[in-house]
């Protein structure tokens, strides 16, 4: 029986194996047309000439199709209870969302810092189609209306999974003095995904 420590290792051993077996196809089929010399590869920085949809099936697809048999050996309610405890896990081991305790202004650091990221990471500007509802000293609520994760995972039948690997760890992201409270996802088939911060009581 796996669990979630198995799993978080196993998941990136996953990609790299797929993109492993892509690279040697490719490598195959260059091999049997082209008999010249190639020119050295542009390395991993070069333009991939994809657009972030591209990018995000390349990324998603075999991987959401391996958690679904994944989930069939495992049984479907333990499988997504494991992928809820290790997202979780992962995103409140994630520092780099972290807002400083500072009493008062908790919730005004964490809508600044989330509003920066959303603003100015490439991922999250083209993933993401979000507005501001509400942004004052009680709550800061965002309405996302667009988003290629859902649209990728939904598109394999895995909205379960995808709900339990990436929609869940919003849960985790804050610190304890900040509660999320979300009705709606995307991911699960609602018409946006409606994220509020309110400060605990």
């Amino acid at each position: 029986m796996l669990n979630r420590r198995d799993l978080l290792r196993i998941f990136p051993a996953g990609a790299a194996a797929c993109m492993g077996c892509a690279g040697l196809a490719l490598c195959a089929e260059q091999s049997k047309d082209q008999t010249a010399a190639q020119p050295p590869s542009p390395g991993p920085s070069a333009n991939a000439d994809m657009t972030w949809e591209q990018v995000f099936k390349f990324a998603y697809q075999i991987h959401a199709r391996q958690l679904k048999k994944l989930s069939s050996r495992i049984g479907n309610d333990r499988f997504l209870e494991m992928l809820r405890e290790a997202s979780s896990e992962e995103a409140s081991e994630n520092s780099t969302w972290r807002v400083k305790s500072e009493p008062g202004r908790d919730l005004e650091n964490f809508a600044q810092l989330l509003t920066t990221r959303l603003m100015t990471r490439p991922i999250y500007r083209s993933a993401l189609v979000w507005d501001i509802v509400e942004r004052s000293r009680t709550a800061f609520e965002i309405r996302i209306s667009q988003c290629l994760w859902a649209k990728t995972f939904r598109a394999e039948d895995a909205a379960e999974i995808g709900y339990a690997s990436v929609c869940y760890a919003d849960y985790a992201l804050t610190n304890p003095t900040i509660k999320l409270i979300r009705t709606k996802t995307l991911m699960q088939g609602n018409d946006c995904c409606n994220h509020r911060w309110v400060m605990a009581s």
